[in-house]
């Protein structure tokens, strides 16, 4: 009987997560961040040009200047929120990208009002559509839709008001223009999100359905290797001692002692088998190739890599988070750095699971936050709570729900 509660596993497994590639596949929106800033650089590339170009209509410089350095803090924040260090990009953040945006437009339109000449050449609308490209990739489609209505509907209206135009014509048109670049280019990047998490999730269920075909077979390959560890031990020691007490032909009280040791040796062995987590699994498998160049003296349970885990928390993780824990453990241990005496895989707290990877890795900083902070951030992604802490060659990485117990000068530290 563990402490974990049944109920835990279930609200742990059961937590929502938003269709997006950011949630559904983590690494490969990691891997698109660098599309964000290039799509802003483009936007305050062309804001400055346009501006460059409407010099003769400028009613006021300075708020056009103004408009410039609002759509730069538009493009500041989308860079840094959508930085695989930072993640998962949330709703308010989305909001504040395309609010800025937004008002940068309008008060570029401010800045020609009355004598702007053309619709087509503003900046405005091409910059707010640039930037809500990128956006399906870390929310929603129908929030992502939704703040591209809003902003075509501002910016339209903005420009089916302006009466200055070289060419006349009914507001509408006017309004048309503005909100078309807006509207196509976030439903082109809703449309490529959507076709991505579909295929996600279709990938998803191909691979659960051979996971579950395996599942057997694994069982079984458990089965045999239990046996074969079972015979070893006997071959090692049982079988050398029942071959003695033929060749004695009597049996005497220390033979009933030792037979009794070996005994309950065997039982251990095969109770430990049995009951063996994934996490020691994983972490085991991960640190054979170390432990080999490690003198067998120098390992021990207390000494040597290990997982604290006995209320089995490891239960409440998904498939998902396996997948990102298990690539995590994969990653330590294949750094040259890494002493694997030093690994410790520890989880407290069943009623709010908390897990937390203990190493010594012998690396400089930076190179230890390249390769390691993906990780973090994914687990950030699916539904849980990671910080990373770097003091001298200790890393530490803790993962846990939202409601799971930090540590309050590691909450918010990567």
């Amino acid at each position: 009987m563990t402490a974990l509660n049944p109920r835990t596993i279930v609200g742990a497994r059961s937590v929502t997560l938003e269709r997006t590639p950011q949630r559904l596949d983590p690494l490969g929106a990691q891997s698109a961040w660098p599309l964000v800033p290039l799509l802003g650089g483009v936007a305050l590339a062309y804001a400055v040009y346009s501006t460059i170009i409407h010099a003769d209509q400028l009613r006021s410089v300075s708020l056009a200047i103004v408009a410039i350095g609002v759509l730069l803090l538009s493009v500041v924040i989308a860079t840094l929120r959508t930085h695989p260090g930072l993640a998962p990009f949330g709703r308010w953040s989305h909001f504040s990208v395309v609010g800025f945006a937004v008002t940068a437009a309008a008060l570029f339109d401010s800045s020609v009002w009355g004598r702007n000449e053309r619709i087509q050449d503003d900046w405005g609308q091409i910059a707010v559509a640039l930037l809500l490209i990128a956006m399906p990739l870390y929310r929603p489609i129908g929030e992502v839709a939704g703040s591209a209505v809003v902003a075509a509907v501002v910016l339209g209206g903005l420009a089916g008001a302006q009466h200055s135009l070289v060419i006349a014509n009914v507001p509408l048109v006017y309004a048309t223009v503005a909100a078309t670049p807006i509207l196509a280019l976030a439903a082109g990047g809703a449309g490529y999100a959507w076709t991505l998490t579909g295929e996600t999730l279709r990938w998803r269920e191909v691979a659960r359905e051979g996971q579950l075909r395996l599942e057997g077979e694994l069982r079984q390959a458990a089965e045999r290797m239990i046996a074969q560890e079972r015979m070893t031990a006997l071959n090692a020691e049982a079988v050398p001692f029942l071959t003695a007490i033929a060749h004695r032909g009597a049996v005497t009280e220390d033979d009933i002692v030792r037979a009794r040791g070996i005994a309950e040796r065997l039982r251990g062995m095969s109770v430990r088998a049995v009951s063996r987590t994934w996490l020691e699994d994983t972490l085991e498998l991960a640190l054979a190739p170390r432990l080999v160049e490690v003198p067998a003296a120098s390992i021990d349970e207390e000494t040597g890599p290990r997982v604290d885990d006995p209320d089995r928390l490891e239960r409440v993780l998904t498939a998902d988070q396996r997948a990102i824990v298990g690539a995590l453990i994969a990653t330590v241990a294949a750094r040259p750095g890494l002493d694997p005496r030093s690994v410790l895989l520890e989880a407290t707290e069943p009623e709010r699971p908390s897990f937390a990877l203990h190493a010594k890795i012998a690396e400089p900083r930076a190179e230890l936050r390249r390769e390691l902070l993906p990780f973090v951030s994914s687990l950030n992604s699916v539904a849980m709570r990671a910080t990373m802490r770097l003091r001298g060659d200790g890393v530490t990485i803790r993962f846990a729900y939202p409601e799971g117990g930090f540590p309050d000068s590691e909450g918010r530290r990567r």
